[in-house]
């Protein structure tokens, strides 16, 4: 009798949990299944256990460092790693040595949003997210995602966390930002599946965060736990709406915030990463997610404050999430979860279901082949000619004109006098030098209200507001003394004002003393050198506003404008670029 039952269970669970995987956006064919379920089998309960967890990976540490993650992966069998800052050759190296004493394959990912610049030295970045969402041609996000896939193809990682589809509504956020594609729910999903589809050409991992949505907040979950305040409504129309889409498109992986989300967990003392409710009802359930859950790296004090390193590891799991990321004590947690296994408080299926993806996973990112990486010459590759022409290339189709009066660019007339002054930092060498390609352009340095007065003989001033680009959570919002300047300027003549930085940059300038206004969203040579091609017309402008800035500057707004055919008046071309994908 009890042999019929169990056969009676197999002929019903089985085929629900085959086709449980087969829509999974991690499926491939039975030829995967076959690899996946032979290495499921060949481990024991604590080596399956340990496939949960992915911790931390330094290239710039010591010897002590690499010994405890040896260890890691030698006696708690974990199952990937998240490596950080900063030397590409030591990474492979360290990777290669730690793959070589994992029984099975380590899934190793990085935080690579805008390329494994984030993370490496040496390595030039990719535009952010913010220039992205300004760009229309969606075909060049997804070379972004592509060359990011090429990149992390070369130096052995497989698992991308990224990208950041939070829908931006909060000029305060400090997380997010230009990290964001913008405030229209919409746009933000349409580059979110291009950057996806580029990495996915490379086999590479994707992971859409950070869910439900992190763009509504004026706090840092690094440091506290933000309230998202939104009703269900609101949050599904603005926020979630972004993940829907991305499922539907087939996203591998999803990395789920560390939220208060009152619309979807009542309890304030649970975050949205530790709450059964808001992963396994809702994002499981609802919205019929069958690819990994990840969890926010468990060290940042949105969920670390609240719950010991382990016993929130165990929390994670319970929850419904499949990986758990940067876990502060392996050991702990995944004795907590073998525990509640041996109790019968988690099913063996439960566990199945999550190990299996991670196999799945690994499987299509191809390390059921594994080969180790060269370090020869990864520097070069990483900053390849091609990746200069597109970072190039989307600089000038993403600089945007909010403001065009009497059509004062691009400029025509070339002889006239014309000044450059500078505002904030120093570093505009790049942008002067291309606006005096062009003409005659003299650079007047401008610094207090007094010394306005030295614009008077001009006929055109061309202004810059140059902030940092150092990292993207720099401040955007302009000096005081900047602000007197521009209100400041000679009546009467023609103002062109510059920004080089985020488009919140604008939201509390009075524009109404400006002739044209262009936002070029970041402070890079390349972005200098378009806006210089914008304002005398080597280029048009194409962009459009990708978040709404205040009451008269909204998304999707832009004025588009035509390049000038002149003798000798041409802008660079693009090396390295296929036609055929612009």
């Amino acid at each position: 009798m009890k042999k019929i039952f169990i056969y009676f269970l197999l002929i019903i669970i089985l085929p629900i949990t085959l086709k449980a995987q087969q829509d999974s956006p991690l499926y491939k064919d039975s030829i995967q299944m076959k690899w996946v379920n032979e290495k499921y089998d060949s481990m024991s309960l604590e080596e399956k256990v340990g496939q949960l967890f992915i911790v931390a990976a330094y290239s710039n540490r010591d010897i002590v460092h690499e010994n405890e993650i040896q260890a890691l992966i030698e006696k708690e069998h974990i199952g990937g790693l998240i490596f950080m800052q900063d030397q590409a050759v030591h990474q492979i190296e360290l990777t290669n040595k730690f793959q070589s004493v994992s029984k099975i394959p380590l899934l190793i990912g990085m935080d690579a949003e805008w390329g494994l610049a984030m993370r490496l030295k040496d390595v030039e970045r990719f535009p952010w997210n913010m220039t992205l969402g300004a760009l229309r041609n969606n075909d060049l996000v997804y070379q972004v995602g592509k060359q990011i896939g090429v990149q992390a193809n070369r130096v052995g990682v497989q698992f991308n966390f990224a990208p950041s589809i939070d829908v931006n509504v909060n000029p305060n956020n400090p997380i997010i930002g230009s990290r964001s594609f913008g405030s229209n729910p919409d746009r933000v999903a349409e580059k979110g599946i291009a950057y996806m589809e580029g990495m996915k050409a490379q086999n590479v991992l994707s992971s859409a965060k950070h869910f439900p949505g992190h763009g509504n907040t004026d706090k840092d979950s690094h440091k506290t736990l933000p309230l998202i305040p939104d009703n269900k409504e609101d949050l599904e129309k603005y926020h979630v709406a972004p993940f829907k889409k991305l499922i539907d498109a087939g996203v591998q992986s999803i990395m789920v915030a560390h939220l208060n989300v009152p619309a979807l967990e009542s309890d304030p003392k649970i975050p949205s990463t530790l709450s059964k409710k808001i992963i396994t009802d809702y994002l499981k359930g609802e919205l019929h997610f069958k690819g990994i859950i990840i969890t926010d790296a468990l060290n940042m004090d949105g969920v670390a404050k609240m719950y010991a390193p382990g016993d929130v590891d165990y929390r994670a799991f319970i929850a419904g999430n499949d990986v758990l990321l940067f876990s502060q004590n392996v050991r702990i947690g995944k004795q907590k979860i073998i525990e509640a296994i041996n109790k019968g408080e988690i099913s063996e299926q439960r566990l199945e279901e999550s190990v299996k993806k991670i196999l799945m996973a690994k499987y299509i990112t191809g390390l059921n082949e594994l080969k180790p990486s060269d370090p020869i010459n990864v520097i070069q590759d990483l900053n390849s000619a091609e990746n200069l022409a597109l970072t190039t290339k989307i600089f000038e189709k993403a600089s945007t004109i909010v403001k065009n009066e009497n059509k004062v660019l691009p400029i025509k007339k070339l002889n006239k006098k014309i000044a450059f002054v500078p505002l904030e930092q120093t570093d505009y060498d790049t942008f002067l030098t291309h606006l005096q390609k062009y003409a005659n352009v003299k650079l007047v340095q401008v610094n207090n209200l007094t010394e306005v007065n030295l614009l008077n003989d001009f006929d055109e001033i061309i202004v810059g507001a140059f902030l940092s680009n150092e990292t993207v959570y720099k401040p955007y919002k302009l000096s005081s003394n900047s602000i007197e300047i521009l209100n400041a300027l000679p009546k009467g003549k023609k103002k062109i004002f510059s920004l080089f930085t985020s488009p919140y940059g604008l939201k509390d300038l009075d524009l109404s003393n400006l002739d044209a206004v262009t936002v070029q969203y970041q402070n890079t040579k390349e972005a200098q050198a378009a806006a210089a091609q914008i304002i005398f017309g080597a280029n048009g402008a194409d962009g459009i506003l990708p978040v709404d800035v205040n009451d008269n500057l909204k998304a999707g707004q832009g004025i588009v404008t035509k390049s000038i055919k002149r003798l000798g008046f041409t802008a660079p071309e693009n090396v390295g670029l296929s036609k055929k994908n612009f």
